[in-house]
């Protein structure tokens, strides 16, 4: 392997060191023509408002629900009632006459709240403080089978 002599070494050195300073002068005299102004301040708030959901990935409120009179939506609701599951027994939606229920996955409660039902079929769900969004929606697919759209799985009645 090759080697360089000391002198070689030294004038590279020194070249770096006169380029380094010659970026700082420079630096320097453009701070100082630019006169007195002042830095822009920088925006310490976001641009766009960060909606406050408890629902985790929810980033929007779901639309306006379509008034469905109560006698109807207690109708709906019925179909909705009972325990929904996956292929396993520990992941499950569970929804009750009133609409109330809850979602567990791997025996972990996941989301508990109210369906409201826009018709027959779709179903969106809010969590106990009202958030939720265009996914938190289930959907029911038959009489046995509900598709969570959050996820895009098939839920069977058990």
């Amino acid at each position: 392997m090759r080697t360089f002599a000391p002198a070689v070494t030294r004038a590279a050195a020194a070249g770096t060191a006169l380029a380094a300073v010659g970026v700082l002068v420079f630096t320097a005299v453009v701070n100082a023509q630019s006169g007195s102004r002042s830095p822009r301040p920088v925006a310490t708030h976001p641009v766009t408002p960060v909606p406050v959901s408890t629902l985790p990935g929810s980033v929007d409120s779901p639309g306006a629900t379509p008034t469905v009179p109560a006698r109807q939506a207690r109708a709906w609701l019925r179909s909705l009632t009972g325990t929904w599951t996956r292929n396993v027994k520990n992941t499950y939606f569970r929804f009750h006459t009133d609409g109330s229920g809850e979602w567990v996955a791997f025996g972990q409660k996941l989301w508990t709240g109210k369906a409201t039902p826009r018709d027959a079929k779709t179903f969106d769900l809010t969590d106990t403080d009202g958030h939720g969004g265009s996914y938190w929606q289930v959907r029911l697919l038959s009489r046995d089978r509900l598709l969570f759209a959050g996820t895009n799985q098939t839920f069977t009645r058990s």
